[in-house]
């Protein structure tokens, strides 16, 4: 049994975190993106989740191989698919801006994510009353996902962050990006064996999903680290490092990787106290609060300073309608 008293609460604290994750990205001055990309992913998706889940879960080597093969290799290769949408949605914030790249990503992940969980712990409630009020609930969020990207066309002509063909295409990596990162989520279902021995072994019921993170962040660091490392290669641009605001940008960038892990952690945490059905009701709270967090963040930066009364109207819309149909979500649980 889950205890939503606890879990729910956690679920807002890692949003606001996550959602805040990219932020910093904004002060960060004379880096290229995958220079400041580069630390970033070594901090989160690498150091940091073995760094937790050593210190947290005991006997971690006996929990992977108490949990077989199987366990292990599948929430790996999906969390090394999560890993590509990673860099996909890095690379789209530079483009479109923090607001509009994550009111597309989050919407359309809330959407598959949401369902992928159920059809993989128990398929046959979208049979049932709060399934079909489960699907309604995904056609507004993906409705939501469509104002959102309207409103981005409409800022096209009058905004500097990006135009043309580049906004267009950002905005349908966007789409890509939001659909291979649920693949986090069914990472974390997959991972629920690995929770449960770690539990068994010792573990708290808070800890034991640092070790499903152990397994499924640091493959999904690897497209990040090995494009980082190509494009930094390719460019010549390794100098950068040393020469441009070393300390700050490096700092803000240890930021952005401390902020992700700890919003992870905390949201691996509420699932687990959630129950069963933890990654299928959680999911699309944490998403939908990660809107609303990066969605300040991108007002407060000054994203749409001079775009159309139209399109901010839009995208204050689609915002609006996605966090409607999450509260219609974590009611059909």
């Amino acid at each position: 049994m889950g205890d939503s008293g606890i879990g729910i609460p956690l679920v807002a604290a890692a949003a606001i975190l996550s959602g805040s994750v990219l932020a910093p990205m904004k002060l960060i001055r004379g880096w290229k993106f995958e220079a400041l990309w580069l630390p970033y992913a070594l901090c989160a998706y690498l150091v940091s989740p073995w760094a937790a889940a050593l210190l947290t879960v005991p006997d971690l080597a006996g929990v992977y191989r108490a949990s077989g093969r199987s366990a292990v290799g599948l929430t790996a290769l999906f969390g090394f698919g999560w890993g590509i949408a990673v860099v996909l949605s890095g690379y789209t914030v530079t483009v479109i801006g923090l607001a509009l790249s994550n009111g597309i990503l989050m919407g359309s992940s809330i959407a598959v994510g949401s369902i992928a969980g159920v059809l993989l712990v128990e398929p046959a409630r979208l049979a049932t009353r709060e399934g079909a009020a489960l699907l309604l609930a995904n056609a507004g969020l993906l409705a939501g996902v469509f104002l959102c990207s309207r409103a981005g066309a409409l800022r096209e002509t009058s905004s500097p962050v990006a135009q043309g063909r580049e906004a267009r295409k950002a905005i349908l990596l966007c789409f890509l990006a939001g659909v291979l990162s649920t693949l986090l989520n069914v990472a974390l279902t997959y991972g629920s064996r690995i929770s449960s021995v770690a539990e068994r072994l010792g573990s708290s019921s808070f800890n034991a999903s640092n070790a499903v993170w152990a397994v499924a962040v640091s493959a999904g660091s690897l497209p990040s680290l090995l494009w980082c490392l190509r494009e930094l290669s390719i460019k010549r641009s390794w100098p950068q490092f040393t020469r441009v605001y070393p300390v700050r940008n490096l700092a803000l960038s240890l930021l952005m990787g401390a902020m992700w892990i700890s919003g992870t952690v905390l949201y691996g945490a509420a699932a687990r106290n959630l129950g069963p059905l933890g990654t299928a009701v959680g999911w699309p709270i944490y998403m939908s609060g990660i809107v609303l967090a990066s969605a300040f963040w991108g007002w407060i930066s000054g994203e749409w300073r001079g775009a159309p009364r139209r399109a901010v109207m839009l995208m204050a819309a689609g915002i609006g309608v996605q966090v409607l149909f999450m509260a219609l979500m974590g009611a059909a649980r």
